[in-house]
C-alpha cells in the first residue's frame, strides 16, 4: 500500500472529520474523495454523502477535559477497567461539566462525549499516559499517567 506524508495540521483536520472512533484517515480521505467526484457530477444530494456538520469550537468539551476523569478512574479501579466501565463512571463524574452539544447522539448511534472519551484515551495512549499493550478492550494506567494525576490534583 502506498504511504504518503501530510502535516500536523492537515491530520488534525481529518481527526476531525472522522465519523466514528474506529475512522482512519484513509476512510475520511476516501470520503472526502467520494464526495468531490458526486459533486463534480452534480449529485450533491445523494443520501451516502450527507454528514453532520462538526461541532463548533467552544460547543464541546475539549478532550482534554476527560484526560483527568479517566485517569482517576483507572486509579480508583486499581490500574485498569474495561473500556465501557470507565466510560459509564465518566458519566457521573463530568456530567456537569458536559455541554449541550456533548449530549447529542452522532450518526453512528454513540452519544458524542462517548465518542470523544474513546477519543482522549488514544491521545492519552499518544502520550503514554495509557498503556499501548493492554488487552483489547481494557485501559490501563501507567506511571507517567499515575504520575500526571496527581501533578493535576
Amino acid at each position: 500500500m502506498p504511504t504518503i506524508g501530510i502535516s500536523s495540521s492537515n491530520y488534525q483536520r481529518l481527526l476531525r472529520r472522522s465519523a466514528s472512533f474506529d475512522d482512519t484517515p484513509n476512510d475520511v480521505i476516501g470520503r472526502l474523495l467520494n464526495q468531490t467526484e458526486a459533486e463534480a457530477r452534480g449529485d450533491q444530494g445523494s443520501k451516502a454523502l450527507k454528514t453532520k456538520a462538526p461541532a463548533p469550537p467552544g460547543s464541546i468539551l475539549p478532550v482534554g477535559e476527560y484526560w483527568r476523569p479517566i485517569l482517576s478512574v483507572l486509579a480508583d479501579a486499581g490500574g485498569s477497567a474495561p473500556a465501557n466501565d470507565v466510560i459509564d463512571a465518566l458519566e457521573e463524574r463530568m456530567g456537569n461539566a458536559l455541554k449541550d452539544r456533548d449530549l447529542e447522539t452522532l450518526r453512528n448511534g454513540e452519544v458524542r462525549w462517548r465518542n470523544r472519551a474513546r477519543f482522549a484515551r488514544l491521545r492519552m495512549k499518544e502520550r503514554g499516559l495509557l498503556s499501548d499493550t493492554s488487552q483489547r478492550g481494557v485501559w490501563e494506567i501507567t506511571t507517567a499517567g499515575r504520575a500526571h494525576l496527581a501533578r493535576s490534583e
